[in-house]
């Protein structure tokens, strides 16, 4: 039995989708059945590899019996529409699957049911798939954001953020994959998982499972880094991921130069084995609250040392520059002008020969 489905409306559709193009579909729309598209079990984004292409799943049932069952996936965002693909049937379950190799673009998927050989529904999806760029984040507060401070006025269909929990806000994550999106002419996602409160020792050590004194963080949990394996596990190793995107800075002026040296090795590490991607990219933030004091300047020596000592790494936003309370609402965290030149730093730092100099990690 197929849990957690999504019953998808089946009429009225064709010229209601975002940038379907009419002559992409052509159905005579019948409903004598209904779809249904078992979403936990759908790959419904994949990071494109360096052929500009990336594999789906499409797993789903119908409510009546059926023949036999057919796909084809028409362009929304760039893409290449395809022609009538098979889907595998189950004719005991009524259930089909398919995985599909697709270019770059966002797609609007049209899935044929049949009897004796003849269309018995004809159904054009509301939910749609994506091959494109994939991003996580790691890092504090600035990177998880905080309220009232986030950005919402972006496209969501097509350059979309995931955080870590429900409560969590956007933050300026859904305004860089939107710039993204623009300048790629792909679907971009981003997942949010910040850890606010956190540090580069933090994470080093809570990735490795040793121990550490910390009010809210359990090390026996492996947290704060595990918040973010559990995506990075359960999702994003099915996905695929261009790269990270790490905010750390802030909080880390009371440790050595060393320690937030070698605790960065340690999540970089871990996050690589878990993946099995030993060239994953990770972007490194200039991230401090800006200044000379000893502090701070430790700080920026340990993130040039980072982008020296360990290979795949590369200069991420400039975000030290971004001081005072013309950005920073409190000396430390964004308020919305600080959110906006964020989002254009982080822009900034991922050029069009990022993505064609960096190896993304795609699902084996």
């Amino acid at each position: 039995m197929i849990k957690n489905l999504s019953i998808l409306p089946l009429l009225g559709l064709i010229l209601l989708l975002n940038g379907c193009k009419s002559e992409d579909i052509a159905p005579k729309f019948l409903n004598n059945s209904t779809v249904i598209i078992d979403k936990v079990n759908s790959i419904d984004f994949a990071q494109r590899n360096a052929n500009n292409e990336g594999a789906i799943t499409i797993v789903g049932k119908s409510d009546k019996k059926f023949q036999s069952a057919k796909i084809k996936f028409n362009s929304s965002l760039s893409g290449v529409s395809t022609d009538w693909l098979t889907l595998s049937i189950d004719p005991v379950t009524n259930e089909f699957k398919g995985k599909f190799t697709l270019k770059a673009g966002g797609y609007y998927p049209q899935i044929q049911l049949f009897n004796d050989s003849k269309v018995y529904t004809d159904t054009l999806l509301t939910w749609n798939v994506k091959v494109g760029e994939v991003f996580a984040v790691i890092g504090h507060s600035l990177a998880e954001g905080q309220t009232p401070y986030t950005i919402e006025n972006f496209d969501p269909t097509w350059a979309s953020v995931l955080n870590y929990s429900s409560g969590n806000v956007n933050n300026f994550w859904g305004r860089l994959a939107e710039k993204l999106k623009v300048k790629l002419n792909v679907p971009v996602r981003i997942y949010n998982t910040g850890i606010g409160g956190s540090t580069s020792e933090q994470w080093g050590l809570s990735a490795m499972g040793l121990p550490f004194q910390h009010p809210f963080f359990d090390w026996k949990g492996r947290y704060p880094f595990y918040l973010y394996e559990k995506r990075l596990v359960n999702e994003i190793s099915k996905v695929g991921l261009r790269g990270i995107l790490v905010i750390h800075g802030e909080n880390d002026g009371l440790l050595s130069e060393n320690t937030i040296v070698e605790s960065t090795k340690m999540y970089i590490q871990k996050t690589r084995d878990l993946l099995d991607a030993p060239q994953l990219t990770f972007s490194i933030a200039k991230s401090n609250t800006g200044g000379t004091s000893e502090p701070i300047m430790k700080v920026k020596s340990a993130q040039k040392r980072i982008l020296t000592e360990i290979k795949n790494t590369v200069v991420g936003a400039d975000l030290e520059t971004l001081t005072g309370e013309k950005f920073r609402w409190d000396g430390i965290h964004f308020n919305s002008a600080g959110l906006e030149q964020a989002a254009i730093r982080w822009d900034e730092s991922l050029p069009l020969s990022f993505f064609t100099q960096t190896s993304p990690y795609t699902p084996k």
